[in-house]
Formats: structure tokens, C-alpha cells, sequence
């Protein structure tokens, strides 16, 4: 990690005013392959867009390259209509929430990994945001409370739980933007309801890219993207994909199917 080379910062940064995401004819590779081959997308601002597709087809990456964790090899990727690479890193990141599966928490209390969202944040608000992820169920079983340690990467706490913790702090974080690789596909059902509803109240009224994998995610979204091998296959609104009979349906179908319940 320390020999790792930072990505190159703007000599003449511009902070954008929207909050509008945009992909214009990306083109990114990794081990020799194109893992995001020519894609253009747009998301206007305050919209949801559900990104569904094979494993493999380069939908993490898509979150990953918004939030400038790497730079493309071709084309540009813009959010309020400027360049990530002409944005400060603290700028952008100050307009991005990311919630990934894997969710890595850093050695402290549960309330110093909730404040990593917002530091300056009063305990009113710190407060709120755990209510509103139900993390507040987890702070009163466990010793200590909010004082509990998590341990190294939250060892100490369940895959659920570090979850509520993660919503939590991008809820104090309080963006604009926010990036979410569904975070539900592989918990129990108590810890996958509360955590919907967590979800549900993070992407209120913000602009939104998911990576869905729970198909009720798919269907509360504006638009939808079907992603294979680093192109858009098909995009649309859940209904009219699933009139056109195309891969989404056959995805669809295959999903519910599986899930016993659409």
C-alpha cells in the first residue's frame, strides 16, 4: 500500500454545484481486460439507477470509478458535470456516501466508526443516524453500549451488524450522492429487513447508484441498466424491460424464481 502511486490531483480544481452522475464512452481495464468497455450512462440528479448482471459483468467497478478509487483509461466520468479527475479527492468525497458488502471497520468504539461519517457531528445527530439504520438495537444489547470496541476491521461485531454501523455513519455523512453494492443479498432476514429500511432512508431524496441483487431493489429504482461484460446490454424502467422479454427478464425470472417471492 505505501509503494502504491496516489492518483494525480488537479493543479486547478473545480467543485462542482450538481449532483448529476455521468459516464461518457468510459473505457476501463484491469489484468489486460476491458473490465468497462466503452459505457456511456447518465444519471440525472435526485434519480435511482439499479445496475443488475452477471457476476463479473463489471458493476462494482462502475461504483468504484465514480468514487475515483481508480482513473479510466478512456472517456470521462463526471459528476455535476465536472471531471472526477479535475475535483479534489476531499470535495468528492465529501458528496459521495459508499456502502459496500464489505464493510471494514477500523479498531474503536462503535460511536468513533458511526463520527468517521460526519466527526463534527453533535451527539443529537450521531443519535438520530443510528436510529434511523436500527443500530440502536445493537448498541443496547451489547456491553458497553456505544463505548463497546469493535476490534480490528469489526471482528467483534456480525456481518449484519457492521452493516448498520456503515449505514449509519453515510446517514450522518448526510451526501448528496450516494453508492450502494447491495448491501442485503447475503444476510438473515431479521438483519436484511432492518437494514432495507436503513437503506430506504439513506437514499431518500439523493441521487442513487445501486448494485442490486434483491430484486424489490430493482423495482423501487427510476431506471434500470442490465450490465455484461462492461456494456449495457438493455436499460429502462423495470416494467418496460420486463415487457420487451430481452436479458433482464430472463434475469428477472430466474431471480424470483430462485427467491421464491419477487
Amino acid at each position: 500500500m505505501l509503494s502504491a502511486e496516489p492518483l494525480p490531483q488537479a493543479r486547478e480544481p473545480v467543485e462542482p454545484v450538481r449532483h448529476d452522475l455521468e459516464f461518457e464512452s468510459v473505457t476501463f481495464r484491469q489484468g489486460g481486460r476491458a473490465v468497462i468497455d466503452g459505457l456511456s450512462l447518465s444519471v440525472p440528479a435526485g434519480q435511482r439507477l439499479a445496475v443488475v448482471g452477471p457476476s463479473g459483468a463489471g458493476k462494482t467497478t462502475l461504483l468504484r470509478l465514480l468514487a475515483r478509487f481508480h482513473d479510466v483509461d478512456e472517456g470521462a466520468v463526471r459528476v455535476g458535470g465536472v471531471d472526477v479527475r479535475a475535483i479534489r479527492t476531499e470535495v468528492l468525497m465529501a458528496r459521495i456516501a459508499i456502502v459496500f458488502q464489505d464493510v471494514y471497520l477500523f479498531d474503536g468504539t462503535i460511536e468513533d466508526n458511526v463520527r468517521l461519517g460526519r466527526p463534527d457531528a453533535g451527539e443529537d445527530e450521531v443519535r438520530a443516524a443510528a436510529t434511523a439504520a436500527r443500530l440502536d438495537e445493537v448498541i443496547e444489547r451489547l456491553p458497553g453500549g456505544w463505548a463497546a470496541n469493535v476490534g480490528e476491521g469489526g471482528a467483534r461485531l456480525s456481518g449484519g451488524e457492521r452493516q448498520r454501523v456503515s449505514i449509519a455513519r453515510a446517514l450522518l455523512k448526510d451526501a448528496p450522492v450516494v453508492l450502494l453494492d447491495e448491501v442485503t443479498s447475503a444476510l438473515d432476514p431479521v438483519n436484511e429487513t432492518a437494514l432495507h429500511e436503513g437503506v430506504e432512508r439513506l437514499m431518500a431524496g439523493r441521487t442513487v447508484v445501486t448494485v442490486a441483487h434483491r430484486m424489490r431493489t430493482v423495482r423501487r429504482a427510476d431506471r434500470v441498466v442490465f450490465l455484461d461484460g462492461g456494456r449495457i446490454v438493455e436499460e429502462g424502467g423495470h416494467d418496460e424491460l420486463l415487457r420487451r422479454g430481452g436479458r433482464y427478464a430472463d434475469f428477472w425470472e430466474i431471480s424470483t424464481t430462485s427467491a421464491g417471492t419477487p
